[in-house]
């Protein structure tokens, strides 16, 4: 995803999962609520080289004071995301949680990314509703769970 917007290319890389910064590892899981709430978490954990994880988590923190919105490029054409900032939760040394929100037809879906490093290992954490309610900003059981295995890794 390429964003219009200098200031928001690190959450639009988040999102993407590309960047100037190259994983030298990543492996991704997506997950999707039984009881057909229509929550859905993906999650991804990578791993990069010297001081990598340190440089993304500096540009996002850049961008969670920069940015506030930006119109998103991909495959799949353009979209408009809305951009804020909320208290992460993640146990990691350096953690940011990101509320976007993009406009799917008439219904507005928010979407929560966490991102915290641990090490050279940034844990990037998706959580959304394709029904289009709010899930808050609190986290859900599978990305509690994923932040405690990552941090035992890291241990």
């Amino acid at each position: 995803m390429v964003a219009d917007k200098a200031a928001c290319q690190p959450v639009a890389d988040a999102l993407s999962e590309t960047g100037a910064v190259k994983a030298v590892a990543s492996v991704e899981r997506s997950a999707v609520a039984e009881d057909r709430s229509g929550v859905m978490v993906r999650v991804r954990l990578a791993s990069y080289a010297t001081d990598g994880a340190k440089k993304i988590m500096a540009e996002l923190a850049g961008a969670a004071q920069r940015c506030k919105g930006f119109d998103g490029t991909n495959s799949d054409g353009k979209q408009h995301l809305g951009v804020a900032q909320y208290g992460a939760y993640l146990s990691a040394q350096s953690a940011l949680g990101f509320r976007l929100t993009a406009k799917v037809g008439d219904q507005t879906l928010p979407i929560y990314l966490d991102v915290g490093s641990v090490g050279g290992t940034v844990e990037y954490l998706a959580t959304f509703n394709v029904l289009g309610d709010d899930l808050g900003t609190g986290s859900t059981t599978a990305e509690r769970q994923q932040s405690v295995k990552l941090g035992a890794a890291a241990s």
